[in-house]
């Protein structure tokens, strides 16, 4: 029978990692719902400067959202 050993410092790594792009991600993701449905709300109500705005960072974070499933893709088939 042989013991198993427990590289910590990869598990360790690998937990934080796991965290920091859970909560990332899915901030990046509310911000990119966030920023569509406040857009085309202000843009019905007829104020284009606030829904251009708002349309931009919903972009913004939707570009995080593609950005970071990419990474995981490369990163999972290295």
């Amino acid at each position: 029978m042989s013991v198993a050993t427990v590289d910590w410092d990869a598990l360790l790594t690998a937990v934080w990692a796991s965290i920091v792009a859970g909560i990332g991600a899915t901030t990046a993701f509310g911000i990119a719902i966030l920023g569509g449905t406040r857009a085309v709300e202000l843009r019905r109500d007829g104020r284009p400067l606030e829904a251009a705005v708002f349309g931009t960072i919903g972009a913004l974070g939707a570009a995080v959202v593609i950005g970071a499933i990419t990474f995981g893709l490369v990163i999972l088939a290295q």
